[in-house]
């Protein structure tokens, strides 16, 4: 049951579309010679999966170039597949295959691209990005379990021991200081004197609370800062350690609960709250003999879209626009009309099979569009 948690975990985290893959990008020098390399996952939904003798299988193409200023280009490739044999295994946002490219390099400026093509579909996933590669007294930082795992396929939550690690290139270095920072959350500072070749700090994260932070190693002679390493890592810990996210994500299951049923789930002891949602989803689970839950990713999935789309000016999940959404799907026509003479700006959503019209107005100018056709369509809350 635990993988409902993970799986909610990596959706609140990234918010992805549909079609997308995450990535680390990590650089040094070996040998003399400068590498860059990428760390690939690749959800199961951003692939195109067809029947085969052995269940569902679906191909895969990475690219990772990068062209310098002379248009040399230097890259490497994978080529893969995976076999499913559930048909709804293969609609999941959080398992992933993951693969690792490497691309030895002089010094210079590049600009690098990645890029992800599913076999048997038309399309192809690019991320573009510049990288600059010269000598430096630190490597790229990594970040990993404390096995040694880059955490690609969830986030790290407060039972796990996070492990960074930086290669060193300069002789003569006095310290290494680690810190790891958030808006409202104390500072962790960690002191490494007289570093070797490879430093490496162990952070239980037992005290950390959930959200979003950023990690820099800064190198010192004497009191000089002479290199810094940044990276980013979120932490979402078990409902037990984290009550207000517990209730916040109950609260977001307002389409498919009654206000008792939240109140019920809310009031169950922090021991008791990881089992109460576990036990809501797999009564919605099509497939419970699976640990993927393909109802609880695609109902967080249209709450991640109308927090993302209707969440400037407007009530996020809980605006009117969120309320059609969340009942009906994205609509197959969309009219925007912001500038009509003698009205107030409005869209038009269209849901053919269903043969249905929606007219959202923005009446006071904030953003915030209001349901006004078929009216009395939507009961207050």
């Amino acid at each position: 049951m635990m993988h409902l948690l993970l799986s909610l975990a990596l959706l609140s985290q990234t918010g992805e579309a549909e079609y997308s893959f995450r990535h680390v990008i990590e650089q040094g020098e070996r040998d003399g010679s400068f590498y860059v390399t990428a760390y690939v996952s690749i959800p199961y939904s951003s692939l195109q999966f067809t029947k085969s003798n052995s269940g569902y299988q679906a191909g895969y193409h990475i690219t990772f170039q990068l062209l310098d200023r002379r248009k040399n280009i230097y890259g490497d490739e994978r080529f893969g597949d995976v076999i499913v044999t559930d048909a709804n295994i293969a609609k999941s946002k959080s398992l992933a295959v993951a693969e690792t490219l490497n691309v030895l390099l002089p010094r210079g400026s590049y600009n690098a691209n990645l890029s992800v093509a599913a076999l048997g579909a038309t399309r192809r996933i690019e991320k573009e990005f510049d990288v600059e590669i010269f000598h430096r007294a630190l490597g790229s930082l990594r970040i990993t379990d404390a096995n040694g795992s880059r955490m690609l396929e969830r986030p790290f939550d407060s039972r796990d021991t996070m492990l960074v690690s930086v290669s060193v290139y300069e002789d003569g270095l006095d310290s290494l200081l680690l810190e790891i920072t958030r808006p409202g959350a104390p500072d962790y500072n960690k002191t490494l004197t007289e570093p070797d070749s490879q430093a490496s700090w162990s952070v239980a994260l037992e005290d950390f609370s959930s959200g979003d932070y950023q990690l820099w190693v800064k190198a010192f002679q004497g009191k000089k800062a002479v290199d810094e390493r940044k990276a980013l890592f979120v932490l979402r810990n078990p409902f037990r350690f984290d009550p207000g996210r517990y209730e916040e994500l109950v609260e977001k299951l307002i389409y498919i609960t009654t206000f008792g049923e939240r109140e019920r789930m809310k009031s169950v002891p922090p021991e008791a709250r990881q089992a109460t949602w576990d036990s809501f989803w797999l009564a919605k689970d099509p497939t419970p003999q699976t640990d993927y839950n393909e109802e609880l990713e695609s109902y967080f999935a249209k709450i991640s879209y109308c927090e993302r789309n209707f969440g400037y000016g407007d009530k996020g999940y809980l605006s009117d626009r969120a309320r059609i959404y969340m009942r009906f799907g994205p609509p197959d026509e969309i009219e925007d009309h912001p500038f009509e003479p003698n009205r107030y700006p409005y869209i038009v959503w269209t849901y053919n099979l269903q043969g249905m019209q929606f007219v959202f107005e923005e009446r006071l100018g904030f953003g915030e569009y209001v349901l006004v056709y078929p009216q009395g369509f939507l009961s207050p809350w």
